[in-house]
């Protein structure tokens, strides 16, 4: 078996919260897991790591061909973790430093050693270079992040938008830092999308303090309802069977839902 899946949402959504937990729990399964890290800022794997690890476009500007122990660190679980990294703030262009650091890793038979790859990707594709996760293929699964919060489902529907136009693939919502009260909201971009809700994870303090310490609820409060709710989350994934090129919501309904949810 081998799963390559890419999580989308807007920023600051907890992507890599999701992301990181959901790791852990294929790690501590058995199964030998890469976190790979899209954003600039480099932060995808401190719950995995402990700590900040090395992008790997900051050294490939002083070596074309960084040592693989210098980028790869491992983590809880075992999971492997890298950060691409990016340019500096107001120079270069993030989608095309993504590229370039995920064809080097294809290019040396780094990402293909896994049996789960997890591609933590930015906010959006208004960039067209950070779309080149699931344009190229590289993951052939596609998850959306969202809250209930209207700029959360604005995003995600503009990522939908995006992903039609591309005609690329999407298998499920995680509905994050979800609300009971809330979640008709979620159901309605679901619906209107033809994408499912595949699982939720709470709002929870628990999830923010164990951030806060740099570590993933499985490793900090590993026999909390948290992290259950992370474990049966990566179970639903690797069961999913859904895929669909999702429709979007006008702008006329998102304003509709905007002052619904005021």
């Amino acid at each position: 078996m081998r799963r390559s899946i890419a999580m989308y949402g807007k920023g600051g959504i907890g992507k890599s919260t999701v992301s990181s937990n959901i790791a852990a729990v294929y790690g501590g399964e058995g199964l030998e897991t890469l976190l790979v890290g899209c954003d600039p800022k480099s932060d995808t794997a401190i719950n995995i790591t402990g700590r900040r690890i090395r992008p790997l476009l900051d050294l490939m500007k002083a070596s074309k061909v960084p040592d693989e122990q210098s980028f790869l660190q491992r983590g809880f679980n075992g999971v492997a973790c890298i950060e691409i990294g990016g340019p500096e703030p107001g120079i270069g262009c993030a989608g095309r430093g993504l590229i370039i650091g995920i064809n080097h890793l294809i290019e040396r038979g780094i990402i293909g050693h896994y049996d789960v790859v997890i591609f933590d990707v930015p906010a959006d594709i208004v960039c067209g270079g950070l779309a080149v996760v699931v344009k190229e293929g590289y993951a052939n699964d596609t998850y959306i992040i969202t809250s209930d919060d209207f700029m959360s489902l604005y995003a995600a529907n503009n990522l939908c938008r995006g992903f039609k136009k591309l005609n690329v693939r999407a298998s499920g919502i995680v509905y994050n830092r979800a609300k009971p009260e809330m979640r008709k909201h979620v159901e309605v971009l679901s619906r209107a999308i033809h994408i499912p809700i595949i699982g939720e994870a709470p709002d929870s303090d628990l999830i923010q303090r164990c951030s806060s310490m740099n570590k993933t609820v499985l490793e900090c409060q590993p026999a909390s309802a948290e992290a259950e709710t992370f474990r049966a989350i990566a179970t639903r994934i690797l069961s999913n069977e859904h895929s669909a090129v999702p429709d979007f919501i006008t702008e006329d309904a998102l304003e509709v839902m905007r002052h619904e949810g005021s």
